[in-house]
């Protein structure tokens, strides 16, 4: 059990680890910390991107479903929808 004022292990470590990269940013000129944090946003844009890509895919997928249901329950044939997905590539 730990004290009113003792900090947990969690709460040691992420001091620790904050420590080390402040001395580290301290040891590296300004603009190399600017551009590798530029990189690291870029990376996350980058991932987002393709998030963003797969969401897009779903909404797809899920609007072409209603269409060919709409299609079918009018006594359609829900075989001549015409797919233009973007996801066949």
């Amino acid at each position: 059990m730990l004290l009113k004022d003792e900090k947990s292990f969690r709460e040691k470590r992420s001091d620790f680890r904050h420590r080390i990269v402040d001395a580290f940013y301290d040891r590296v000129p300004a603009d190399v910390v600017e551009h590798v944090g530029n990189a690291n946003k870029e990376v996350i844009f980058a991932v987002e991107g393709l998030f963003n890509g797969v969401i897009k895919r779903i909404d797809n997928r899920v609007e072409k479903t209603k269409v060919r249901q709409a299609k079918k329950s009018k006594g359609e044939d829900p075989d001549d929808f015409e797919d233009t997905d973007s996801d066949a590539k």
